[in-house]
């Protein structure tokens, strides 16, 4: 075979290769592109195995709300904890709500003594003792914490993404600072914050995050992390940064885990591009107090949480 038929054959296998990679990366951008897209498939498999109704019914009643609930969690998973085999606990809970055709979020937070039923007990439990009941997100704990909070709440939880305290303050120094007014002073694990309107790096980020020494406990931490999200999101877009987010997770994997895919990531973080920050609106359920056995508990609130779900989340 001569050298011109031999470099031609190459140019054509090279051009071929070249075309489907580019034709893969066009439908990845196209799904990517198209919320409804990204997900049409899983939710109608999420709908076929928990409705009663023929196909169509359900099909139409899932795709027609196009409703996607995602769970965040935050673990209190640290190099040091885990070389210690210290616990997991899942101290932040979130389900955020997002609607793909209206382009509204909310977001509902879960306080972390929550009494309900628990995964892996026989009684009743603070819910974010799930997490470690599932032997943290690198085996059931993802899946333990989602039916915790399907129990409590009583509505699907489609997806979750449980990041560890390491990968917040990753996330916090790559995307840049964050300027939020900080409460009151605040110290965590030996670090300081004082109060006033500040600009945190990663670190003072756990800082304000983790700190709930206030006459309201974790209710105020809860809030923290609310304003906090609140001001990441706002200043990530005017940054220009919402891309960053997904080659963001691709280098932390290791510290972020999920069950959403490359190609769902991808339409959430253009779904986000596009989301005005007055189209968010926040939630936390409320309860009364109580201890058994000397341990505290959170009494959720069932008239206050079955309004906000039917009001707001339905």
């Amino acid at each position: 075979m001569d050298k011109n038929k031999i470099l031609k054959i190459s140019m054509i296998s090279i051009l071929t290769i070249m075309l489907m990679v580019g034709v893969f990366g066009f439908n990845k951008y196209n799904t990517m592109k198209n919320p409804h897209q990204a997900f049409e498939e899983d939710l109608k498999r999420q709908e076929d195995t928990t409705g009663e109704d023929d196909g169509d019914a359900m099909e139409e009643s899932v795709l027609g709300k196009n409703v996607l609930n995602l769970l965040f969690l935050g673990v209190d998973s640290t190099e040091t904890r885990e070389t210690r085999e210290m616990g997991y606990r899942s101290d932040t809970i979130m389900l955020v709500s997002m609607n793909l055709d209206t382009k509204k979020v909310r977001l509902l937070s879960i306080p972390r003594d929550s009494y309900t039923e628990v995964p892996g007990s026989r009684r009743k439990d603070k819910i974010n003792h799930a997490m470690a009941f599932g032997g943290g997100p690198k085996r059931n704990g993802n899946q333990y914490a989602v039916e915790a909070v399907e129990g409590l709440l009583g509505i699907d939880v489609h997806y979750y993404v449980t990041m560890d305290l390491d990968a917040v303050k990753d996330v916090v120094d790559t995307i840049g600072d964050v300027t939020i007014e900080v409460e009151r002073s605040m110290e965590y694990d030996g670090k300081r914050l004082a109060k006033g309107v500040q600009t945190l790096n990663g670190q003072q980020a756990l800082v304000y995050l983790s700190n709930r020494n206030a006459p309201t406990g974790d209710f105020a931490r809860i809030q923290q992390q609310q304003n906090f999200m609140m001001a990441l999101f706002q200043q990530t877009k005017e940054k220009g940064k919402i891309t960053d987010i997904l080659p963001l997770y691709l280098r932390m994997q290791n510290k972020i885990f999920t069950d959403l895919n490359i190609e769902q990531i991808g339409a959430l973080v253009l779904f986000l591009k596009d989301l005005n920050p007055k189209d968010i609106e926040t939630f936390t359920l409320r309860g009364n107090h109580m201890f058994i056995e000397d341990i505290y508990y959170l009494d959720i609130d069932g008239e206050y949480m079955e309004k906000i779900l039917n009001t707001f989340f339905s």
